[in-house]
């Protein structure tokens, strides 16, 4: 079987980094004790060190080469999850104030994150960061504190269907560091990417939105979105909402991580006008 490709020099956003990643982000929600051998045979990661804290149900893993280090945060799988993302009370933080929940389960495994990315980094490889859902909040609050605790360089963060994280102070000063490094992706409908509302929380980052019919575009804007649920609403009244649905299940069922791992893979192979690692599901 191939190895998914990522390009460790890329210094902006780059969809084959982007689909890596998004497989990485699917791949931490299932069993820690079960991820090593995948991460060997299809992604090319010979280490591997899981986190866990099943107080917060917070999980995550660091997997490295010796191009790259990858530190993946898990999404939401569970009530006490649901619950953290229910917390909307903000805390002081030294960059703003942040989601209580988020910073509480981020918290509860900082510790050893942060020592094993500064001892697993022993080739000067480049550190990327990434999570789907509640794992793309935690991956940016992680990124956020490498940044500020360590002066560590983040080369880059990409999450997936990610919620609002803090406050306009918090995301003034985490795009002055990271904008240019930290992308985020919204496919279409996706209720999560919308929550908490503003304005007392801001999203981070540079926005890749991936309208109804699963193409990509930079900074979308209000009327590209609109424009995008407009359409799959009318779709989804006509007599091929079968089919539609079926490719395109709009809503909350938008929220998926497969579906983003899908889109991008169309994306790229739009891209290299050729098919390409055609394991993946959903080729």
């Amino acid at each position: 079987m191939s190895k998914l490709e990522f390009i460790s020099s890329a210094s902006d956003f780059n969809l084959t980094d982007a689909f890596y990643l998004s497989k990485i982000s699917e791949l931490v929600y299932e069993d820690l004790d079960k991820i090593e051998d995948v991460l060997k045979e299809e992604y090319g990661l010979s280490k591997y060190k899981p986190f866990e804290v099943k107080e917060t149900d917070t999980q995550a893993f660091l997997a490295s080469n010796e191009d790259i280090l990858v530190l993946a945060f898990r999404g939401t799988t569970s009530w006490a999850d649901w619950m953290t993302n229910f917390k909307i009370v903000m805390v002081s933080s030294s960059v703003g104030k942040v989601h209580s929940g988020f910073a509480r389960s981020l918290n509860s495994i900082w510790d050893d994150v942060n020592d094993s990315i500064l001892s697993g980094k022993d080739r000067n490889q480049t550190l990327w960061v990434a999570g789907h859902s509640l794992g793309g909040a935690l991956a940016t609050l992680a990124v956020d504190r490498l940044t500020e605790e360590n002066s560590e360089i983040v080369d880059g963060l990409y999450t997936f269907g990610q919620p609002r994280v803090g406050d306009k102070q918090f995301a003034d000063n985490f795009d002055r560091k990271m904008k240019r490094h930290a992308f985020r992706l919204v496919d279409d409908e996706d209720i999560v990417t919308k929550i908490p509302i503003p304005p007392g929380y801001r999203h981070i980052g540079t926005e890749y939105f991936i309208n109804n019919k699963g193409l990509l575009s930079k900074n979308n804007n209000f009327w590209e979105w609109f424009r995008s649920c407009s359409e799959s609403v009318a779709i989804r009244s006509s007599d091929d909402a079968n089919k539609y649905r079926a490719q395109n299940p709009g809503g909350i069922r938008d929220h998926g991580a497969s579906y983003y791992s899908k889109y991008l893979y169309q994306n790229l192979q739009k891209k290299r006008k050729s098919p390409f690692l055609s394991y993946i599901n959903g080729a």
